[in-house]
């Protein structure tokens, strides 16, 4: 394997006291050219990045990314496999499916189970994975290992380089780009700098080999047969359910986006709506939820389905109807109408002309009519 690069950057990256040596640190598990017996360098030996300083920008913006996270451009001599000390790689085309900064937990806690850094995902990935959570979250399931392993399949495209997908014949989760033409090339470096000893909450070097076994079973362990039902002939879209606004309702994403509804969803409920169903643990109605199976279901169908289902659990009241309005009125109309009540009113209080009469409201009796007078008895 060739040795790690010394350049302005890992030079100035090493030489920062404040980044403490953390155990993500370590040399990648990688196999060289002689390795893997091919005449041509492997692509990671070979790929430089071909992004410029100008990108930084759109990198933190579409990335979240806060004051807590330093962003660098490599140079043409380093390597995605091999970072600066305390900086760790990830691709432009991950963050335009769906990566946002910090790591969400539960993409951390499955690389930490595999046995490969995040960056080693390919570009799709990512979009299924949050498309995946998403919709497990709505069902109320945890975002453990245990869960995602039994509904993932791991393949390897290529030495050091790993594609997420459906396990099985399950495939509801469709939409994501056939291609990532020259995504290889466009990758970054990005350290956080708070004092974090593990700040990312998983092993960010890279391997070859992964562990693809089932995590033990949990005490509780979560029942997925009624999600799989719910999602038998179903295709959802991924990268309608990778809107930014549903990345930050479901806590995937902190740039602050509203939620933005097309069919007249009140988003000041949404949160509420959120809070309930995910700590409820209700028997969520998903007839409003899916679709047919050659349509894909977007963003505006799960906010419809959520804010229904709310209406139904009394989280949020049905719309109000638009109250009547009374036929208009003319002036001549009104002031016969006001001296008619003067004049009934001074006839049944008895008050001497000039006195105003004193308005109390009184409940009138049942009139009866004259077939009830003659039927009722005499005293």
């Amino acid at each position: 394997m060739s040795s790690p690069s010394t350049t302005p950057v890992s030079s100035t990256a090493a030489s920062i006291d404040s980044v403490p040596v953390s155990p993500e640190t370590k040399e990648p598990w990688l196999p060289d050219q002689a390795e893997l017996g091919s005449s041509q360098p492997p692509w990671y030996e070979e790929k430089s990045s071909n992004l410029r300083s100008s990108d930084l920008s759109f990198i933190k913006e579409k990335g979240g990314m806060s004051e807590r996270f330093e962003v660098v451009i490599p140079n043409s001599n380093e390597r995605a496999h091999r970072p600066p000390r305390g900086f760790h790689s990830f691709y432009i085309n991950q963050l335009e499916m769906g990566l946002r900064f910090p790591l969400p937990r539960f993409i951390a806690d499955l690389c930490q189970h595999i046995k490969i850094s995040p960056s080693q995902l390919a570009p799709n990935s990512y979009s299924f994975l949050l498309s995946l959570a998403i919709l497990l979250r709505y069902h109320n399931l945890p975002l453990v290992p245990y869960v995602l392993m039994q509904l993932i399949k791991i393949k390897r495209l290529g030495p050091g380089k790993f594609y997420l997908s459906h396990k099985g014949d399950h495939a509801f989760i469709k939409g994501n780009p056939s291609s990532h033409k020259g995504w290889m090339s466009r990758f970054f470096f990005v350290r956080r700098v708070d004092r974090k000893r593990d700040p990312w909450k998983c092993d960010m070097s890279w391997r070859d080999n992964i562990y693809t076994f089932t995590p033990r079973t949990p005490e509780r362990s979560p029942n997925l047969t009624s999600f799989l039902d719910a999602m038998r002939e179903k295709s959802y879209n991924a990268p309608e359910l990778i809107q930014e606004d549903l990345l930050c309702a479901f806590g995937f994403s902190r740039r602050g986006v509203e939620l933005v509804g097309d069919l007249g969803i009140a988003v000041s409920c949404f949160s509420r709506i959120l809070a309930y169903m995910y700590y409820c643990s209700p028997a969520f109605t998903f007839i409003s939820f899916s679709l047919c199976a050659d349509e894909r279901m977007g963003k505006a169908e799960l906010v419809k389905a959520m804010q229904e289902e709310a209406r139904a659990s009394g989280e949020v009241g049905p719309p109000k109807k638009a109250a009547r309005k009374r036929p208009a009125v003319s002036l001549a109309e009104e002031e016969a109408r006001l001296e008619k009540r003067k004049k009934k009113g001074a006839s049944t209080s008895g008050t001497q002309p000039g006195e105003s009469p004193k308005m109390t409201r009184v409940p009138t009796p049942p009139m009866r009519t004259s077939e009830e007078t003659s039927r009722s008895p005499k005293l």
